[in-house]
């Protein structure tokens, strides 16, 4: 599983599934959590290998897959079910050890995100590394989970840096990131702080949906504006 060749550790995660199912058929059907729980009490001299072995495939897939290059590569649809699956068995894990690797695949959707939101205040530092990510959906992603993140504490200090954070976003040059930001603003208490920024962003918002003539981000904002002014 630590093979840099995607297919090597393709066939190696199906090998250790088969071992942790124990012959369950068909692989698709089995329930991986119960299925880790089980093997890990009857195996628990191999637990802490196998799970760093898991988690170190998933990180490994991440590079591959969401990595600056994999663009340029040519995946079939049998490696996005296994990186699918990878994703599903390490949020499994239910191990702090899991949050980087998870991290990795933030924009992959919600099922990596809920495996993210479960581990909390953990996860969130590893979350704001990806503000900086060359990959706009990378740091959109991590805008909506650092958010939600900082939600389920509700204190005056996660407000204070919801606020920071959507305030760096709602300006970022690509639309996916400003969208995010814009859907972070719930709290009509904290919304004074956007007010230079929708305006702005009201009437100057260069995003336009292709072939048409609307600018999804100018009406959002205009509405907030609207919000606010009552």
């Amino acid at each position: 599983m630590a093979s840099s060749n995607l297919a090597t550790r393709e066939a190696a995660f199906e090998d250790i599934l088969d071992i942790i199912a124990e012959g369950q058929q068909p692989a698709d059907q089995v329930d991986y959590p119960h299925a880790l729980e089980a093997f890990f009490k009857r195996h628990p001299d191999q637990a802490d290998r196998v799970k760093l072995g898991l988690i170190s495939l998933l990180k490994a897939d991440n590079d591959a897959i969401m990595g600056p290059n994999a663009s340029e590569k040519n995946f079939t649809e049998g490696d996005s079910e296994h990186y699918a699956q990878a994703i599903d068995v390490v949020r499994s894990l239910n191990d702090e050890r899991a949050i980087p690797a998870l991290v990795g695949a933030i924009s992959t959707g919600m099922m990596v995100i809920e495996g993210i939101l479960k581990y909390g205040e953990k996860a969130l530092d590893p979350v704001l590394s990806q503000f900086h990510n060359p990959r706009p959906e990378i740091r959109s992603s991590a805008i909506t989970v650092a958010v939600a993140i900082l939600r389920m504490k509700n204190d005056a200090a996660s407000r204070s840096q919801i606020i920071a954070v959507i305030r760096a976003a709602i300006t970022d040059p690509e639309f996916l990131v400003r969208s995010s930001a814009l859907r972070g603003i719930e709290d009509p208490g904290d919304w004074k702080p956007f007010v230079p920024a929708l305006q702005e962003m009201a009437e100057h918002d260069a995003f336009i949906v292709p072939g048409e003539s609307d600018y999804p981000l100018r009406v959002k904002a205009k509405e907030l504006l609207d919000k606010i002014a009552k």
